[in-house]
């Protein structure tokens, strides 16, 4: 949150900020869980299965907490803010007049669970925010703020 208060133009207030969902951790905790089921089998190469699996479901939980803890997607006032990254940061904003379009992808998993990825476009740009938690909410935050900037 500080990132995003120091980032603020003079006069830009935060209407809406949304979350990443818990489902990014999916993948991982798969992983982990059958590698743990395969490094307890008796069977020698299943063992080293499950070592294997381990470790790369302990990179994959690693760099999704990396991603989780340092995402910010904020609608001001004025414009679409996301950052993206801990150690290499990537940010864009995109300004409120010239959103052209809103997208929102869920599969069936996403529905169920409460999740998806927002496509917005910009002049020939295409932005996208995954794993957004209540993607329907963040798309109307945008509409609503869209709105009252033309106004």
């Amino acid at each position: 949150m500080k990132f995003l208060t120091t980032y603020l133009q003079p006069g830009e207030e935060v209407k809406s900020r949304a979350r990443i969902h818990i489902f990014l951790f999916l993948q991982p905790a798969l992983l982990l869980s059958i590698g743990l089921m395969c490094y307890f089998d008796s069977v020698s190469i299943t063992h080293y299965l499950g070592v294997t699996l381990l470790f790369l479901g302990l990179v994959s939980l690693v760099q999704r907490v990396f991603v989780k803890i340092g995402s910010i997607y904020a609608v001001t006032n004025r414009r679409v803010i996301i950052k993206t990254g801990i150690i290499s940061r990537r940010t864009m904003e995109l300004v409120l007049a010239k959103c052209e379009g809103i997208q929102i992808t869920q599969d069936i998993l996403g529905r169920i669970f409460g999740c998806g990825s927002i496509v917005v476009t910009t002049g020939g740009a295409t932005n996208c925010y995954y794993y957004v938690a209540n993607p329907f909410r963040f798309k109307q935050a945008i509409n609503v703020q869209i709105a009252s900037f033309q106004m």
